[in-house]
């Protein structure tokens, strides 16, 4: 009964609550400590239907066919809300999408997958990265060790939320910021609210980071700087399963559609330093070819190499 419950709260959040029912949830809510969990894996198998839909690179503007399926999903979890189904999907998230303390989450290239956390947050974890989630009673813990991940931060200022990525911290109360790992370095990109950043190997005192500001972390020094909107849109479009690039050159244009497909991108070195500019489906990787020769006056080349398979390049006409 309490699951087929939260199930429905579930669907009701994801659609938006009006005043009345925010306040009858809470109330719900504060009549048994059960709830809460329960809401909490409720939201974790509604996330599996966002998940779907990234995997398959569908967003909210793919037209009116893939909107009006992405509808329909939204309507069978409904009626899934009511009955035992709903209940035995919540019952076997409990174990398999609920991490909590020492749980690794690993992404195959390609794959974006969206990870409520046992608190209530919400990480959305992009295409090749490893993350582990350590949650004690005094902090919460995540150890981006490769690649990138978005959280959405619950508050609770008497357990910090804390995400390294090796050396480096960054340290929210409730707040939403993106964290990716660039070699010996990282990037911390702040959404919403203020972090705390800081590198354990360093005697440099903790910078603080708000909304509309990134910074830059190496070995040697923390550079916070203001961010353009549409720098934002740059660096954060992956969400959305979209690329952006706003004059970037074309050899890191091509290293961030590599991030996303196993079929990897070359381009000779002549023409790796002209800039292009556009946005593309993550997975469009024929289309972003084509585009960026022409941009560039150069020209897509295919063929096969050995233990790589099939490979494109965009080499000089």
């Amino acid at each position: 009964m309490i699951d087929d419950i939260a199930c429905r709260w579930a669907a009701a959040i994801d659609r938006g609550l009006d005043s009345d029912e925010d306040a009858r949830l809470a109330a719900w809510l504060e009549e048994d400590g059960r709830h809460r969990g329960a809401l909490l894996r409720a939201r974790a198998a509604l996330g599996l239907l966002d998940r779907a839909r990234a995997l398959s690179g569908l967003s909210e503007d793919d037209g009116f066919e893939d909107e009006g399926r992405a509808q329909r999903n939204r309507r069978h979890w409904r009626r899934w809300g009511g009955g035992a189904m709903a209940a035995a999907l919540v019952a076997g998230l409990s174990l398999g999408f609920w991490p909590d303390r020492g749980e690794r989450i690993d992404t195959r290239i390609g794959e974006i997958r969206r990870m409520p956390l046992a608190d209530g947050s919400v990480a959305l974890v992009n295409s090749g990265t490893t993350l582990r989630v350590a949650f004690t009673p005094a902090e919460r813990h995540i150890d981006v060790s490769k690649g990138e991940a978005w959280f959405q931060v619950a508050h609770n200022p008497k357990r910090p939320f804390v995400v390294a990525s090796g050396p480096y911290r960054v340290q929210a109360v409730g707040t939403a910021f993106d964290v990716r790992r660039e070699g010996e370095a990282a990037r911390v990109v702040v959404t919403k609210g203020v972090v705390k950043i800081w590198s354990v190997d360093s005697t440099e005192p903790p910078r603080r980071v708000a909304a509309g500001e990134w910074a830059v972390l190496h070995p040697d020094r923390m550079a916070v700087r203001a961010m353009q909107p549409q720098a934002s849109d740059q660096q954060l479009a992956w969400r959305e399963g979209r690329i952006v690039l706003d004059d970037m050159t074309l050899g890191q244009a091509v290293a961030e559609f590599n991030r996303y497909n196993n079929d990897q991108l070359e381009v000779a070195p002549p023409l790796a330093r002209r800039r292009v500019v556009g946005w593309f489906r993550i997975y469009d990787v024929d289309g972003f070819a084509a585009a960026s020769a022409a941009m560039v006056g150069g020209r897509v080349e295919r063929r096969q190499v050995p233990g790589k398979g099939d490979v494109t390049r965009i080499i000089p006409q």
